[in-house]
């Protein structure tokens, strides 16, 4: 099967052919037809079998994501944590895709741990499981004990895992340029910018070290709490493919049941949580992306665990800085405010209607103002916001936009322990530490001597930057560019009319002149110069009417 523009070379002729085939069998051949151009294409679709397209568009994409395989599961995945990008009923079927995959042998798993850390599974560890307890699409996990007898879990990346996804990257990046081309004006979002986050994000997973630093700075975070654990890592034999770590021994949090028997109040440890997540976000910058309840255990009546670090997000000063005033403008229902923060921040596209961005944040502002804080669901609140940048176009920070997700899955987390839990009543009574930790003395010397120290940096280098400046003045190295979309289009239009003028005026000339000699011939003999201007006279009358059939083609077309 020929497809059209395909990429580096062709060693992924073979993978556009399945990509192309599960589209079809889910009944996306439209998408195949406009990406794939060919003529025997739509001939090849008709003899390939669908399945029920009756069926929701969202579960058929599900479906079609999680058949492709892993790199397509983790794009189903971020999607699933990005309501600015996808419709709400996409983003709740995509976050039930089951990162699950066949187990791969123990003696596979062996080889890749002496391969990365240099040592035989049986001199680390006195004992090693062989049967994994979780298997997923990027990596097993097997529980083992240390030589010293500590309880372990290890993380084996799965083999060639990243030479498939580098493959699969290769191709999404050239569909989704195609993509872009050719739904450019049905599509709210760039799949190219999707494909690139996506990248980076992938590519952070296939790092375990990322994971384990992350762990381990969430260890540090929480070292004097008593009431949050993190597991520890063992650096000896962790890699970018291995990563080694406590186990934690306790019940998930999804097990509601199993913590009641053992006679401990979901009530406090639901409130323990969210605590714990509201100092991950406004204490220290740092939380986890997808605080679900099989991430989260319970270790007793005043004890949680969170593990699986491999989705959290840092908060920098610039984000932190947006969601507080956001908070504020929210709180004084100042819409002006809260549009000229998504301005500052490059999230408002050419493409936004302002006055109904403004009608839509006017009315989720008056709606929720309203509405008593024991009945206000913090998730409805950031769904509905998400659900206005979709509609928008307002393209979020990926920071904020990961903190909304994780905020809705906390609080459905905790709302399992506690149906009466209200996200925004530990919220305002968590103000307080907040606004603690924020007057804290020490932490305002730090931010002083930040600020000092960038002053004196700035000040220092002033004279350099003024004597740079004067040299390109006296060089004529400057120069002033104005770049408007409009002034380039109408440039083209300018070209295209005088190339038209031209050729009219040509034709006018040759006419006219023919004309006039013609006047001054005599028609039963006429001389060679007659004869010319005959020919003229008929050419300009044939250019003429070609300009103008070519001006109406142009025309209809657009």
């Amino acid at each position: 099967m020929a497809l059209r523009k395909i990429g580096n070379g062709y060693k992924n002729v073979k993978r556009y052919k399945e990509i192309a085939e599960v589209l079809v069998k889910y009944g996306f051949d439209y998408i195949v037809i406009k990406l794939f151009q060919n003529r025997s294409i739509q001939g090849w679709i008709q003899k390939k079998s669908k399945i029920d397209t009756s069926l929701p568009v969202e579960k058929r994409i599900r479906m079609a994501l999680e058949e492709l395989g892993p790199t397509f599961i983790k794009l189903g995945q971020i999607l699933s944590t990005r309501p600015d990008l996808v419709s709400e009923e996409i983003m709740k079927e995509l976050s039930m895709l089951q990162d699950c995959a066949p187990a791969f042998p123990l003696a596979t798993v062996k080889k890749i741990f002496t391969d990365e850390t240099g040592v035989k599974t049986s001199n680390a560890f006195l004992e090693f499981e062989e049967k994994p307890v979780a298997a997923a699409s990027i990596g097993q996990v097997h529980k083992a004990r240390l030589k010293n007898g500590t309880k372990v879990v290890v993380k084996i990346q799965r083999p060639n895992i990243k030479q498939i996804i580098q493959r699969d990257m290769s191709i999404l990046y050239h569909l989704a340029a195609l993509f872009d081309e050719y739904f450019k004006d049905e599509m709210p979002i760039h799949a190219k910018e999707i494909v690139e986050e996506y990248s980076r994000s992938i590519i952070k997973e296939l790092d375990y070290t990322i994971e384990a630093r992350n762990t381990e700075k969430f260890r540090e975070n929480f070292k004097n709490q008593l009431e949050v654990c993190v597991p520890l890592i063992f650096w000896k034999y962790t890699t970018k493919r291995i990563l080694v770590l406590e186990e934690i021994e306790g019940i998930k949090a999804i097990n509601v049941k199993q913590i009641k028997q053992m006679g401990w109040d979901t009530g406090k440890i639901g409130d323990i949580i969210a605590k714990s997540f509201m100092k991950q976000v406004f204490i220290y910058g740092l939380f986890h992306g997808d605080p679900h309840p099989g991430n989260i255990f319970v270790l007793s009546n005043n004890k949680v665990a969170f593990i699986d670090m491999g989705i959290t997000s840092y908060l920098d000063k610039e984000t932190m800085a947006f969601i507080s005033n956001l908070f504020v403008a929210g709180a004084k229902k100042n819409v002006d405010k809260i549009i000229n923060l998504l301005i500052e921040i490059d999230a408002v596209s050419s493409d936004t209607d302002m006055r109904r961005l403004k009608e839509d944040i006017s009315f989720v502002l008056n709606y929720y103002y309203n509405t008593p804080l024991k009945n206000l669901k913090m998730s409805d609140a950031v769904s509905e916001l998400m659900s206005i940048a979709y509609n928008n176009k307002i393209k979020l920070p990926s920071q904020f936009t990961i903190l909304g997700k994780a905020i809705i899955t906390l609080e459905g987390c905790v709302k399992q322990l506690n149906p009466n839990f209200s996200l925004s009543d530990v919220t305002s009574q968590f103000i307080k530490e907040i606004a603690s930790h924020r007057l804290n003395p020490k932490r305002l010397t730090g931010e002083l001597l930040d600020y000092t120290e960038d002053i004196f940096l700035t000040i220092k280098d002033l004279p350099l930057l003024f004597k740079r400046l004067i040299k390109k003045i006296e060089r004529n190295e400057m120069a002033l560019i104005i770049e408007q979309p409009a002034i380039h289009d109408l440039n083209k239009e300018i070209d295209r009319l005088s190339g038209r003028m031209m050729i009219s005026m040509m034709t006018s000339a040759i006419l006219i002149a023919s004309a006039i000699v013609l006047k001054h011939e005599n028609l039963e003999q006429i001389s060679f110069v007659g004869k010319i201007s005959v020919a003229g006279f008929v050419f300009s009358i044939f250019l003429g009417m070609l300009c103008i059939i070519v001006i109406v083609y142009k025309n209809a077309k657009k």
